[in-house]
């Protein structure tokens, strides 16, 4: 019975490497690829204005008489409970004017470089003037 027990044998040690050796595996396993760093995006630029810049009127002067700012700077216009109006000059570039106002405030974006005087027609002498840069 020699012959049968070693074929047996044989037989049981054929089937245990197919499977693996039945006890797990002592064979390395292959390192995973390696991942490669995402290259950041390069960062968004906000589309808003620089500054916000804010003109008072106070009584019948305009506060302050000159304001200079950077090109694409939002102007606010804040009127108090006196009418005023804005009305820009004559010149290329220069924002709508503001039609008679109070008690409220009004956006203008001054997006052309250049010096933009304006009055209030309601107030003899009371002007300013935006230096854009």
């Amino acid at each position: 019975m020699p012959p049968v027990r070693a074929r047996l044998s044989v037989a049981l040690l054929v089937s245990a490497l197919a499977c693996g050796g039945g006890g797990g595996s002592d064979a390395p396993t292959a390192p995973a690829a390696p991942s490669t760093p995402s290259t950041p995006s390069a960062p968004t630029l906000p589309t808003a204005p620089a500054a916000n810049e804010i003109i008072a009127t106070t009584a019948n002067t305009f506060n302050p008489a000159t304001l200079t700012v950077a090109r694409g700077t939002v102007v606010t216009f804040t009127f108090q409970a006196t009418t005023h109006n804005v009305i820009f000059n004559n010149v290329t570039g220069a924002p709508t004017n503001i039609s008679s106002t109070s008690s409220s405030s009004v956006q203008r974006t001054f997006s052309t470089a250049g010096t933009f005087g304006y009055d209030c027609t309601l107030h003899a002498g009371m002007r300013g003037s935006v230096v854009v840069n």
